[in-house]
């Protein structure tokens, strides 16, 4: 924006926000209000028609807010003080200045609601003016790109007005990211510009060089914040040494801004203790990402305190937390998973053993202006995934790139080694750059041409397949720059000849950007592309680019424009300023990995309706199922907060769900155990929604199936019926032994970890159920089917299911794609009188589990599929699957899986799960 369009927006705010203190305004009071300003101040700061425009389009976004409340567990283990902080007396020095900060950037409504929540976190940390010692431990959950920072940012403030002598921020494993935060610290805690505070050589008036908060008075010199690191520098003691910094001499607060490194964490413990064995300081550490390296897991029950027990990094923060006698634990994570299977038990003392939640957990409140995963991947139902998934706000802004494109690219599997072939890209990668171009043109032309644009290319974790991509992208960008410089200028039929412009001007259309602004191409062509592209930047950005390769501190006045290629060091943390365009191609099916990959989340100020996310066509089913899960462990939480339960019972229950065993497989890969998991199958249709893609096994199963009928239609005390009302052949009261036999011996793939054969089976034989009902879905006569079996003198009707090859992992099949199930929706329903069904239904759109709460006989499905899919050559006509439904109950049934991680890796790229990008 120009400099009068700033001053006018930022007036505008500021009246608003005195005028609206309680209530946010209407976007038609926010119009009145800014044209009375605007006329007001016409002579002083005058704005055009135009800029005035862009002025009004952005101030809803930025001021009416509707934010939810923050839900929190909580254990009271009788030893904390409950309200100490609220009733407590501090100057609030530093989070004032840091709320007039928001304020001038934000609205009253945000800053009102992040101080009450950041209120109530206060209060589940330790009271550090109390003389008892105390170890907290707490957990926040926000969602990606929420703004997490900015809550734990309020916090370090009322930290330090609270008497916190210490506060230590673990900011991630990579450099960029321990930057990033040491520069926001600087920025909105701090006040002063950490690049040069600990350089010995550099002049004191760049030391001491005022920012953000640091500009608000008033200014005392009895408040400071002494930094023991820097955006220069990470801890390290001969740095501490040659500043002569110590704690002891310390008045005010001691701010650490580290990475998650063993070295690092160690050299800090040492130095910290060098005097004393436990420091009499109370101290925060707050934990950024804390899912991430923060977590043990070597063991799953840790019985004892041995070093050897602990991965590097969390015997290391274990070791600085037990170092000061007062100590807060503070979680921050968006995906909660590995934490909640944190080992919750306790030291004799009653202090936590390990890093789990004990004491508080919060989900973090939303603001309605937040792009999530909602918005982007719909919503639907893990209990019914059948139901037409509702399509998010953002849908339309997914392209999917297709699996065929990129075999001779990025296949899933692809080795460092392409590196040295690569010397094209695919096309749908052209199409994304094309398209970044085109958006920072339309960015500009609303007068946000000096904020940061981004785009984020992520197809690989070895380094040096994003280098090879790096270059290729700038050869490319080189081309398209020297012909709009070139050609732009030429009569609009002569330069659309140039293939380059003429995929632009395809793009532009294609995509609708032409609606967006009111100039022809020809004249944004001619007079805005080249003003617009020729600033584009491209960064590899890994641990073997360092630190620098994004550095848009120094593009602050400017804005920077940046095509970022990068793998995992993409995906933790970092926020890629101003994103609107994404190009993703992972293989992982992994919930935290996934989440976390997903930087095109959070706010888009002035661009929403022009961001794009190009993914693999894998990803997108994925990420709608990860959806689903994650907003079922967010209801999950805000059931139980209401029933004040704890962080403890809430990981009980999400531990024992079957859904939770893909987190304990990630996190214990790398152990190669054979882990015993208890879960919890009441209430629960469990199917085989992945099968062996082979063709041996496939038959053994669909032989399996068909003796298993045969025999239980011969059976006596056993009764058959054709159920025209639920479509389905049913067999009532079979002993429970012969479907546990039938159980143990299908061959489920083991990445279908829901459905654990022995495990299952084991449960089925112990059950105090005697009988069970075996039904076959049948199709409904009434629809087109055009395959008819002939099973055991009994014709069924198939049911019809696109049955495909699984890209992401090894001998793998998928029934349904993207759905992880079999049956139709509702399915539980078969055997049930029709007059119970009925009275489900009454009330509510039934799901499986709705069904299932009704009493009844356990129940297994057993499901004929015909593949309407890609041929599977060599496979039989029809391939069997199974369902198992265990009716809820008060008394929950637990069966016990064993689930074996060494096995699992071979079908899975391990090495793509781990969390730095690699060169091997």
């Amino acid at each position: 924006m120009t400099n009068n369009m700033e001053t006018l927006t930022s007036l505008i705010k500021t009246s608003i926000n005195e005028r609206y203190k309680e209530i946010p305004p209407t976007e038609e009071q926010l119009y009145e209000e800014a044209e009375i300003l605007r006329q007001a101040l016409e002579n002083l700061y005058p704005v055009s028609e135009e800029e005035f425009e862009s002025i009004k389009q952005r101030l809803p976004e930025e001021i009416i807010h509707v934010i939810d409340e923050a839900e929190t567990l909580r254990f009271n283990d009788g030893a904390h003080q409950k309200g100490w902080y609220l009733s407590g007396e501090n100057d609030g020095y530093f989070w004032n200045r840091y709320k007039e900060y928001l304020i001038n950037q934000r609205d009253v409504e945000y800053v009102n609601k992040l101080n009450k929540t950041t209120d109530d976190i206060m209060d589940d940390l330790g009271n550090p003016k109390r003389e008892t010692p105390f170890q907290r431990r707490g957990l926040l959950l926000g969602d990606v790109q929420s703004g997490k920072t900015a809550t734990y940012t309020a916090i370090c403030n009322k930290a330090a007005d609270a008497g916190y002598r210490v506060i230590i921020v673990l900011a991630g494993l990579m450099e960029n990211l321990r930057i990033q935060t040491q520069e926001r610290l600087d920025k909105e805690f701090v006040g002063l510009d950490s690049k040069y505070t600990l350089d010995n050589k550099a002049d004191s008036s760049f030391k001491n060089r005022r920012v953000g908060v640091g500009r608000i008075s008033p200014f005392r010199n009895d408040k400071f914040i002494t930094r023991f690191t820097s955006v220069s520098t990470d801890f390290k003691t001969t740095v501490i040494q040659s500043n002569g910094l110590n704690l002891n001499s310390l008045n005010g607060t001691a701010l650490f801004v580290v990475k998650k490194n063993k070295s690092v964490l160690d050299n800090l413990q040492k130095w910290l203790t060098k005097d004393e064995d436990l420091l009499n300081l109370p101290m925060l550490l707050i934990d950024d990402e804390a899912d991430n390296a923060s977590v043990n897991t070597k063991k799953i029950n840790m019985s004892s305190d041995n070093e050897t027990d602990r991965t590097a990094i969390n015997n290391a923060i274990n070791k600085i937390l037990r170092s000061f006698r007062q100590a807060s634990y503070l979680g921050i994570t968006a995906t909660p998973f590995a934490n909640i299977f944190i080992d919750p038990s306790v030291d004799q003392d009653g202090a936590a053993k390990d890093l789990f939640p004990r004491h508080f957990l919060t989900l973090l409140p939303l603001s309605d202006k937040y792009i999530g995963a909602d918005k982007i991947f719909g919503s639907g139902s893990l209990d019914n995934e059948w139901a037409e998934r509702q399509q998010g706000e953002f849908s339309d802004s997914l392209i999917p790139i297709y699996n065929e494109e990129q075999d001779d690219y990025f296949a899933y599997k692809h080795k460092m080694s392409i590196a040295d072939t690569l010397t094209d890209l695919p096309d749908s990668l052209y199409e994304a750059i094309y398209y970044f171009m085109l958006a920072t043109v339309v960015t500009d032309l609303r007068f946000d041409n000096k904020s940061h644009r981004s785009m984020m290319v992520n197809v690989s974790r070895f380094t040096a397949v994003q280098s090879r991509v790096a270059e290729l992208i700038e050869e490319f960008v080189d081309q398209v720059r020297s012909d709009i410089e070139n050609y732009s200028n030429m009569p609009i039929k002569k330069a659309s000849s140039i293939f380059n412009l003429k995929q632009l001007q395809n793009v532009w259309n294609k995509y609708g950007l032409n609606q967006k602004v009111k100039y022809s191409w020809e004249t944004i062509l001619k007079k805005y592309l080249l003003k617009s592209v020729k600033r584009i930047e491209i960064r590899a950005v890994n641990r073997t680019t360092g630190a620098k390769s994004l550095d848009y501190y120094n593009y602050e006045n400017t804005g920077m424009r940046v095509i970022a290629v990068g793998g995992n060091s993409l995906s933790r943390g970092i926020t890629l300023e101003g994103l609107c365009v994404s190009y993703f191609y992972r293989n992982t099916a992994m919930y935290d990995s996934l989440l976390q990959m997903g930087r095109w989340f959070g706010y888009r100020p002035n661009y929403r309706d022009i961001f794009k996310i190009w993914m693999g066509e894998d990803s997108i089913a994925w990420y709608g199922t990860i959806t689903d899960a994650f907003n079922e462990l967010k209801d999950e939480l805000r059931v139980m907060s209401k029933q004040n339960l704890s962080p403890k019972d809430f990981g009980l229950k999400v531990r024992q769900n079957p859904g939770s065993l893909i987190v304990t497989a990630r996190n214990k890969m790398r152990m190669g155990q054979k882990i015993p998991v208890p879960i919890t199958v009441s209430g629960h249709l469990i199917e085989t929604a992945r099968l062996w893609n082979d063709i041996d096994i496939t038959l053994e199963n669909n032989n399996l199936c068909r003796q298993f009928i045969k025999k239980i239609d011969k059976m006596d005390g056993v009764s058959f019926e054709k159920d025209s009302y639920t479509h389905a052949y049913i067999w009532h009261d079979v002993p429970k032994k012969y479907v546990a036999e039938t159980v143990r011996n299908f061959k489920s793939h083991p990445w279908n970890l829901n459905f654990h054969s022995i495990g299952l089976a084991d449960l089925i034989e112990k059950d105090d159920d005697p009988v069970w009902n075996v039904a076959i879905p049948i199709v409904d006569k009434n629809k087109d089917i055009d395959y008819e079996l002939d099973l055991e003198g009994r014709p069924v009707k198939v049911q019809n299911r696109s049955i495909t090859k699984d890209n992401s992992i090894s001998k793998m099949l998928k029934v349904n794609e993207r759905h992880v199930r079999v049956g139709s929706g509702g399915c539980t329903k078969i055997g049930l009188e029709r007059k119970d069904i009925e009275k489900v239904r009454k009330n509510k759109k039934a799901t499986d589990k709705d069904y299932l709460l009704v009493s009844q006989k356990p129940i297994m499905l057993i499901h004929v599929l015909k593949n309407i899919g890609e041929p599977l050559v060599g496979f039989p006509e029809c391939i069997y699957a199974l369902g198992l439904g265990f009716p809820g109950g008060k008394e929950e049934k637990i069966a016990t899986y064993v689930v074996n991680t060494k096995e699992l890796e071979n079908y899975i790229d391990v090495s793509d799960l781990e969390d730095e990008d690699d060169d091997v």
